[in-house]
């Protein structure tokens, strides 16, 4: 009895002893203040391991290790321990002496019913005599996103030596919902800014998984920075290698660790075709296999942040069969300019072809009238393995024409296994101006060269314009439409990447935002939109 009784007083105390939120009452909104610290705020020559500090309310700690940022670091198991109203850290490793130490609490520390976190809560202390008190402030973004990516990691270094996908910063932040970012109690000196967004916690930037951006240009700090722009992309930094080399009777593969923008193959013992396989990161080499010699193939490969691969690689005869496939091609892209009156048409296949047979390529205008193309009209792109018409159309100036087809008879195209495509019909939209829609933009701008791209709600370039200030898209297709510029620096007619070993920030991206901040508009059957002004 006396055991039963001693339970019930027990139990009853651990239940007075828990902290809950009291029954009725306003809710509370208001975020724990921070009554005291230890170290204060700006205090000097610290040595004491722990930092404790003292609230107003009863707190709780949310992804402590995600959230709360010290710079520079003092380790990994750096501990976080929430006790009442007072939160407790105990560095992994000891502070250093004559260094400043900043401490961003961003949304770890929340009250203990609500979950409201403080608001903008920072901590600096130095274990010297002085305290450095300059900052790098910022935004970031992604290019040719509309949404701001969040908790972005962004970290400044000194060293010219630094390499961002091998080594770790010391003074580092993270971006807010907004894309803002500031790193504080620096030192006077030259700083490079990077960001990324750090999946795999380790505190570098991993090319192959992660979007990173940087500054080209160092930071001179001598006053605090506020106007530093990071821009995030995805590319594959990794340098080039070949993977492996794999053997059929018939081809051989060359697969890459990574997409390829430009790759050249030559030998000096055989003659040989080449394309991409299934992508870019593979390489398909036809040819006849001498079944006694393995064949040196001279590798040239280029990716698309300017690094080359200069090596070779060896061919030969396996008895292991390829595995054969039925030959096919995807859809028919079609574009037409009633304008104009040119068509042009494009396909992928799904092997090299062989040959063309023209007699079964034709268009058919109305129900006698037909229109055969040319050799001259059909271009075959061997490496990508497309295949491009491009012809003008013989249309009679008249009202109701019946819309054109183009036509594919059987064995149109035939592939280097020597099977062939089924006969195919294409049908061709003629575009009127009742039944579409027609865009005007104005450009105000100091670039001489750039490319404005008209892309539909799927995000595919409907049309494009270069170096032109003043244009009118007409016959559009009635849907929602975005306009993105891409300015080409360098006039190469391609959009240039970020290329990091030689600090080279990617081309200027802009995009289309209307006077209601939306970055989308609308375009309907007999409408007229525009003048749409598009200042860069």
């Amino acid at each position: 009895m006396k055991r039963l009784l001693l339970s019930l007083f027990s139990l009853i105390l651990l239940q007075c002893a828990r902290v809950s939120q009291p029954s009725g009452g306003p809710q509370d909104k208001e975020p724990p203040e921070l009554e005291s610290s230890i170290p204060a705020s700006g205090e000097k020559n610290y040595k004491t391991k722990q930092i404790e500090l003292t609230f107003n309310e009863p707190i709780k700690l949310k992804d402590p290790q995600e959230e709360i940022i010290i710079t520079p670091p003092v380790g990994t198991k750096t501990k976080f321990l929430a006790k009442k109203n007072k939160v407790i850290i105990t560095p992994e490793q000891d502070w250093k002496d004559s260094t400043t130490y900043s401490i961003a609490f961003r949304g770890a520390i929340q009250d203990l019913n609500e979950g409201n976190p403080t608001e903008d809560l920072h901590l600096a202390f130095s274990t010297g005599d002085y305290i450095d008190s300059l900052k790098i402030s910022g935004t970031i973004a992604e290019i040719f996103q509309e949404k701001i990516p969040e908790k972005i990691t962004v970290a400044v270094y000194q060293s010219d030596t630094f390499d961002i996908f091998k080594h770790k910063a010391i003074f580092f932040g993270k971006s807010n919902k907004e894309g803002k970012f500031s790193i504080q109690n620096l030192k006077p000196g030259r700083y490079f800014a990077y960001a990324f967004e750090d999946k795999n916690k380790n505190s570098r930037v991993d090319s192959k998984s992660e979007k990173f951006g940087f500054v080209g240009k160092p930071i001179d700090l001598r006053t605090g920075k506020d106007s530093i722009h990071i821009n995030l992309i995805k590319v594959d930094s990794r340098p080039i290698k070949v993977t492996s080399v794999r053997n059929t009777n018939s081809i051989s593969t060359i697969r890459f660790n990574k997409s390829l923008s430009k790759i050249k193959l030559t030998s000096d013992e055989t003659k040989f075709i080449y394309s991409y396989g299934d992508n870019q990161g593979e390489v398909l080499i036809y040819k006849d296999f001498d079944k006694s010699d393995s064949v040196q193939i001279n590798v040239s490969a280029y990716d698309s942040v300017q690094q080359e691969l200069d090596t070779a690689v060896y061919i030969k005869y396996t008895q292991n069969k390829k595995i054969q496939e039925n030959f096919k091609l995807t859809d028919w892209q079609i574009d037409y300019d009633p304008e104009t009156k040119i068509l042009q048409a494009k396909s992928t296949f799904n092997k090299l072809l062989l040959s063309a047979n023209y007699d079964s390529i034709y268009i058919q205008i109305d129900s006698s009238n037909f229109q055969p193309i040319k050799s001259e009209e059909l271009k075959f792109d061997t490496l990508n393995k497309i295949v491009t018409i491009q012809t003008k159309l013989k249309l009679e100036q008249k009202d109701n024409i019946l819309n054109p087809v183009l036509l594919f008879g059987k064995s149109a195209f035939v592939s280097i296994d020597n099977d062939s495509t089924k006969a195919k019909e294409v049908k061709i939209n003629l575009p009127t101006l009742k039944d579409t829609g027609t865009l005007s933009i104005q450009i105000s701008t100091k670039e001489k060269h750039f490319e404005l791209r008209l892309l539909n709600s799927s995000g595919k370039v409907v049309k494009t314009i270069r170096d032109q200030t003043k244009y009118v898209f007409k016959y559009l297709k009635p849907a929602e439409y975005r306009i993105v510029v891409v300015i080409d620096s360098n006039n190469n007619a391609i959009w240039d990447t970020a290329v990091y070993h030689k600090l080279l920030e990617p081309e200027k991206v802009v995009l289309y935002k209307n006077a209601e901040k939306k970055y989308t508009f609308p375009i309907r059957a007999n409408w007229e939109v525009g003048p749409l002004v598009i200042s860069f």
